[in-house]
């Protein structure tokens, strides 16, 4: 192969990876191998002087140009720190077509010197925009609600607390629901309600400006955040046409009517707060009293609000749930950790339901790391102090100082610390912490951290019960806390679940609803049947058996009703009447979780 081979068969290779290689000669300001640009770049140079091209010829983004100015002017000049060398400059910037669509591509330019004066520059071009659009894909995919195209329910909780940080701004943030939606679901199905959402959406884009942010928060609920709130009126003048849009009448069965509206909860900013999820609530409270006062309302929250109806409803709820928790821990965690998406926000979540339903204000979770003891996660009341303040010192060394293994398992408690000995009293009431509860996570014998409460508002005996959950919590987040690897794994499916499952004494696993298919068994249930330890979850024959093909007993491949392994575990929950709990499993249609606490 000859040298023109040689350089045809390498031009061809860029072209193929959409790159191009052209020579500037800065003394006659022309560029050179623009053949090498034909399905690259969409403009021809047609001979030009290259920086007339670049600075007039060429429909650059707005934002862009101001680089080729700098650039022009850089090249133009002797420079003594690069004299005898080179200068690499590197730039992703946007092209206009005749389309009007912005195209978008990377280049490198590399400036060689003689003596300090700029001679030629290598340009290496390269075609981005492919890789931009799908990159802009995958963002908004992170970002947007599928269904609306507004933000999700953790991007729009971002957005809006970068919103409410901007310091001497007042804003107003609005909770909205559809009054009645769930008759629309129930008459008119599903698909119906997601064109009534949808057009919900597309309202709330017609109402607010486009320097609001606006985001959907689950079914039929939506938040906005007004950035510019200075005045109330105009508020009140944009809530009234929003719920005159939103005011709908449809017809179904035999001239049945069916009128839906809008109710609005507000809440200011900063009078209330600058955090998310504090205002959140607030406007929550407000929308719930728009719903008491016969819904088509907007209500501004207040705090008469919040010590009136609101405060008795919620508290019902707490019970309910708290109730609910204390019946069945294991299967309330559970349901917490499967129905969240992100370890993080799922033990966030888990930390702020265990201070509400034990009233408590604060909760923390510590892992020793390095031979340090470090505060992983934290949860307290917006009047408390923050666990670095508060468990400085003396304090932390007294409460991991005071483990002790008893009849509930590894904890550090003390009912009241108006009690402890010396000085210590006297700084725990500094700090505001009148009683505390904190439970071992244990690796065999060796604590490796701890889960607690800390009461800043009383004294109180800690219960066998509170003992129980507190012990169950430390066990289930201690499985996945420990490691902070296990968060990626998280993101791409159940192992944290499966981690957590494998933890648990009790015997649980999961069946299809479709075909009674084994999905998932737990080590204690593993361990039960025989199987080894390491089992593949998929398929029964491979956990019972170890091996790649079904039992030679089973007569459907896809284990249908004759798989032993299957018939033992359904006659085991049928024989202990065990409820199934549904969850869906792995890409199965359906699932039956069952937890067997026997």
């Amino acid at each position: 192969m000859n040298e023109t081979e040689e350089l045809a068969l390498y031009q061809e290779a860029l072209r193929a990876e959409r790159t191009a290689i052209l020579h500037w000669d800065l003394k006659t300001d022309l560029v050179y191998g623009e053949s090498s640009l034909n399905g690259i770049f969409p403009i021809k140079l047609k001979n030009k002087k290259y920086s007339d091209f670049l600075l007039n010829s060429l429909k650059l983004h707005p934002n862009d140009r101001k680089f080729f100015i700098s650039f022009i002017d850089f090249i133009r000049n002797p420079h003594k720190e690069f004299s005898g060398k080179s200068s690499e400059t590197v730039i992703e910037y946007r092209v206009m077509e005749d389309n009007g669509e912005y195209r978008w591509f990377h280049v490198r330019y590399i400036v060689h010197f003689e003596k300090e004066w700029p001679r030629y520059v290598v340009i290496l071009l390269r075609n981005t925009d492919s890789e931009h659009r799908k990159n802009d894909e995958l963002r908004q995919k992170a970002e947007r609600d599928s269904l609306t195209g507004l933000y999700n329910k953790g991007y729009v909780k971002e957005l809006i607390q970068k919103a409410l940080a901007v310091p001497e701004t007042k804003k107003a943030l609005l909770v909205l629901d559809m009054d009645g939606f769930k008759k629309i679901n129930d008459n008119l199905g599903h698909l119906f309600g997601d064109a009534v959402i949808s057009d919900m959406a597309l309202t709330l884009t017609e109402v607010f400006s486009g320097a609001d942010i606006l985001g959907r928060v689950g079914g039929d609920e939506f938040v906005v955040c007004i950035r510019e709130a200075e005045d109330r009126e105009q508020i009140n003048a944009l809530c009234e046409k929003l719920r005159s849009m939103l005011r709908r009448s449809f017809k179904y069965g035999d001239g049945k009517i069916l009128n839906v509206s809008g109710s609005i909860g507000i809440v200011m900013s900063p009078e209330y707060g600058t955090q998310y999820d504090e205002l959140f609530g607030y406007a929550d409270t407000a929308l719930y009293e728009a719903k008491q006062r016969g819904r088509d309302m907007h209500v501004f929250y207040t705090k008469e609000i919040q010590a009136g109806q609101r405060k008795k409803t919620e508290e019902n709820e707490v019970m309910q749930e708290r109730q609910a928790l204390l019946a069945n821990p294991v299967e309330f965690i559970f349901r917490m950790l499967y129905e969240t998406g992100d370890a993080r926000i799922t033990v966030e979540t888990l930390l702020a339901l265990f201070a509400k339903y034990f009233m408590v204000q604060r909760v923390v979770i510590y892992q020793q790391k390095d031979g340090q003891w470090v505060c992983w996660f934290e949860w307290h009341a917006g009047d408390t102090l923050p666990v670095a303040v508060a468990h400085e010192g003396n304090v932390f060394a007294c409460i991991n100082a005071n483990f002790q293994k008893g009849i509930y398992g590894n904890f550090s408690e003390c009912p009241d610390t108006a009690k402890l000995e010396g000085s210590l009293a006297q700084l725990f009431s500094e700090r505001n912490i009148h009683a505390f509860l904190h439970a071992g996570i244990m690796n065999g014998e060796r604590r490796i951290g701890f889960v607690g409460f800390d009461d800043c508002r009383a004294s109180r005996v800690w219960t066998k019960r509170e003992h129980e959950v507190l012990k169950t919590f430390a066990d289930v987040l201690g499985t996945f806390l420990m490691d902070q690897m296990r968060y990626d794994m998280v993101r791409k499916g159940y192992w944290h679940l499966q981690g957590i499952l494998n933890a648990m004494l009790r015997k649980i696993w999961v069946t299809s609803t479709k075909d009674g298919k084994v999905l998932y068994m737990n080590a204690a249930t593993r361990k039960e049947l025989g199987a080894p330890e390491n089992g593949d979850e998929k398929t029964c024959y491979k956990v019972v058996t170890d091996s790649n093909r079904p039992c030679i007993r089973c007569k459907f491949s896809k284990l249908r009703g004759d798989c032993p392994v299957g018939k033992r575990l359904k006659h085991e929950a049928t024989a202990k009447n065990l409820t199934p709990l549904p969850v869906p499993w792995k890409g199965e249609p359906g699932g039956n979780l069952f937890i067997d606490d026997n």
